[in-house]
C-alpha cells in the first residue's frame, strides 16, 4: 500500500507539472502573439483575444496593461482635425488691414480716384485677374485700365492681393478684383440753405433731405438716383443715419463720391430755416393730408424730405414740411374683393375679405424709399433736365 501510494502520488506530482510547463509555454505563446499584434497595430474581432489579454495582465501583474489598439488609432485620429486646423491657420497669411475704409468695385473706385475728395493709402488688387476680353466685359475691362492709370498717376501704391484676402476686407462682398484702402468721406455740416437766387429759380434747384435712413443700400441707390436725375445735394441726419461706408458707394455706383453731401443735427430746425429763406419743402408720407405727386407743379426750388424704411418721416420733420406729398398706387378697392367658396355654392354663411384688410395682409401699402425717391425725383426735376417738354416726356416714357 505504502508503494502503491507513492507510485500514485509520484505521477500527480509529474503530471501537475508538466500541465503547469505546457500553460507557461501556452501564457507565453499569447503574450508573444499580443505583442506582436500590438506592433503590428492590426485589428483582431475575435474574443478570444480579449480572453487571453485578460489573462495576460493577471499573470504579468509587474507590467502596465497596454491599450487596446483600437482605441490608441481613433485617439490619435480625434487629433487629426485639430493638427490639420492649426497647420492651416498657421500657415495662412492674414488679409492685409486697411488704414482706412475699403472702397471695391471698378465703378466706387475709379469715382472715388477722378474725384479725390478722399486720401488714398493702398490699392488692392486681385492677383492672376485675367483681363482679356473674353473673359471680362469690354467695361469693366475699359474701366479696370483706367483705375490702373489714375493710380500710377498719382503714385499710389498698387499690391496684389488673393481672392480671398479680397473677400475678407470686404466681407464677401461683390469686389470686381479692385479693393481701394481710403480715409472715410468727410461731409459738411448745414445749418441752412441760402435764399432762392435768380438762378436756382429754374427748376434745377433740389436738395433730397433724408431723415434717419438707416439701410445703407436702400441710401446708396438714393444718392444714385439723386445723381442721375441732377439733384444739388443730399442732406443728411447726423445721427440715426446709415454711414458713408463702402457698401453705400457700391450701391450708389460710385455717385457718393460725386455728389455734394451735408449734415445737420437737427433736421426740424434746418427744414423750418430753409422755408423762411424761399425753399418749398415737400415730405413724402402716406398720411391722409397727402397730396398727389401729379399735383404738384415742378420748377420751384424744393427740399424733398424722405423718411426711415419702417416708419416714414418722424411727426415733428412731418410738421416741418410746407406740404406731404405720396405716390399714388393701382391698387383699386373692387379689386382686392375676396369671396369665399360658401358664397358660391350656397351651402354655408357668406365668406368675404375686405379690401383694407387684405392691402393690410400683403404689406405694400407704400412703396421702398429708394424707389419712391426715384418716382418723386424723376415729377420734379427729371423731366425739366430734357431737352424739351413733349420730348422729354417721350424720351421718359421709353
Amino acid at each position: 500500500m505504502k508503494g502503491g501510494s507513492g507510485s500514485k502520488d509520484r505521477y500527480a506530482t509529474e503530471e501537475t507539472v508538466r500541465h503547469r510547463g505546457y500553460d507557461r509555454k501556452r501564457d507565453d505563446d499569447s503574450e508573444e502573439a499580443v505583442e506582436e499584434e500590438e506592433e503590428e497595430g492590426e485589428v483582431v474581432d475575435d474574443p478570444r483575444w480579449d480572453k487571453i489579454r485578460g489573462r495576460v495582465g493577471r499573470i504579468g501583474g509587474s507590467r502596465p496593461r497596454k491599450e487596446d489598439p483600437r482605441f490608441s488609432r481613433w485617439n490619435k485620429r480625434e487629433n487629426w482635425g485639430k493638427k490639420t486646423w492649426g497647420e492651416a491657420a498657421a500657415s495662412a497669411a492674414s488679409p492685409p488691414k486697411l488704414v482706412g475704409e475699403g472702397v471695391y468695385g471698378v465703378g466706387p473706385v475709379l469715382a472715388a480716384l477722378s474725384a479725390g475728395r478722399r486720401e488714398f493709402y493702398t490699392l488692392f488688387v486681385q492677383e492672376g485677374l485675367d483681363l482679356s476680353s473674353n473673359n471680362r466685359k469690354k467695361k469693366d475691362k475699359k474701366g479696370f485700365e483706367n483705375v490702373l492709370a489714375l493710380a500710377e498717376k498719382i503714385g499710389l501704391s498698387v499690391k496684389e492681393a488673393s481672392k480671398h484676402d479680397l473677400n475678407m476686407i470686404v466681407d464677401n462682398r461683390p469686389h470686381q478684383g479692385l479693393v481701394l484702402d481710403a480715409s472715410p468721406l468727410e461731409m459738411v455740416k448745414i445749418f441752412e440753405l441760402d435764399a432762392v437766387s435768380s438762378e436756382e429759380n429754374d427748376g434745377r434747384a433740389l436738395w433730397v433731405a433724408l431723415d434717419e435712413v438707416m439701410d445703407p443700400q436702400n441710401l446708396g441707390a438714393i444718392i444714385r438716383s439723386a445723381y442721375f436725375f441732377g439733384a444739388t445735394g443730399v442732406v443728411l441726419c447726423a445721427k440715426n443715419s446709415a454711414p458713408l461706408s463702402g457698401v453705400v458707394s457700391k450701391a450708389s455706383a460710385g455717385s457718393l463720391e460725386l455728389m455734394e453731401l451735408r449734415y445737420c443735427k437737427n433736421m426740424m430746425q434746418f427744414l423750418i430755416a430753409s422755408a423762411d429763406n424761399g425753399w418749398r419743402v415737400l415730405g413724402g408720407s402716406i398720411s391722409s393730408k397727402s397730396v398727389p405727386i401729379h399735383d404738384i407743379s415742378p420748377g420751384v426750388p424744393t427740399i424733398l424730405v424722405l423718411g426711415s424704411e419702417g416708419t416714414g418721416l418722424r411727426p415733428l420733420v412731418e410738421r416741418s414740411c410746407t406740404q406731404l406729398v405720396k405716390i399714388p398706387g393701382n391698387i383699386y378697392a373692387d379689386s382686392l374683393s375676396v369671396e369665399g367658396n360658401g358664397n358660391q355654392t350656397g351651402d354655408g354663411p357668406e365668406k368675404s375679405t375686405s379690401a383694407e384688410e387684405f392691402r393690410s395682409f400683403l404689406a405694400v401699402e407704400s412703396l421702398n424709399v429708394s424707389v419712391a425717391a426715384g418716382v418723386l425725383l424723376h415729377h420734379l426735376i427729371g423731366k425739366n433736365n430734357s431737352s424739351g417738354g413733349d420730348d422729354g416726356d417721350q424720351f421718359s416714357d421709353q
